[in-house]
This record gives C-alpha cells, structure tokens and sequence, in this order.
C-alpha cells in the first residue's frame, strides 16, 4: 500500500496522527509531502504534490 502523508499544517494532533501511521500492519511505502510553505502560484511545486496524490493508495493530511 502506496500512503502519502500530506503534512498541512493545519491539525495540532499531527505527530499523533503521524505515530497512528507507523504503526500500521502489511507491506507499505509512505511518502511525505510537506505544503506547509509551497506558495500557491508555485505550479511546479503544486504538480508534484497532485502527481504524489494521485499515485498513493491512501492519503493522510496532517
């Protein structure tokens, strides 16, 4: 299983919530995508996060 931890900013139980992610069972990659500073007129920056979106199988928002 393909999960994408989509690191917002906007949830202060992230570290718990990131903690919950780790512990999770079977085979798994996790990938980190931090868009705390990613500007919103950066549409590189954006294109990458909507590619990593899109090929997880689960996302998680922090």
């Amino acid at each position: 299983m393909k999960i994408l931890v989509l690191n917002t900013g906007l949830f202060p139980d992230a570290a718990r919530v990131e903690e919950a992610v780790e512990t999770l069972n079977g085979p798994r990659s996790v990938a980190q995508a931090d868009v705390r500073g990613l500007a919103p007129d950066d549409k590189d920056g954006w294109a990458i996060v909507a590619e990593a979106i899109l090929a997880a199988d689960r996302v998680v928002t922090l």
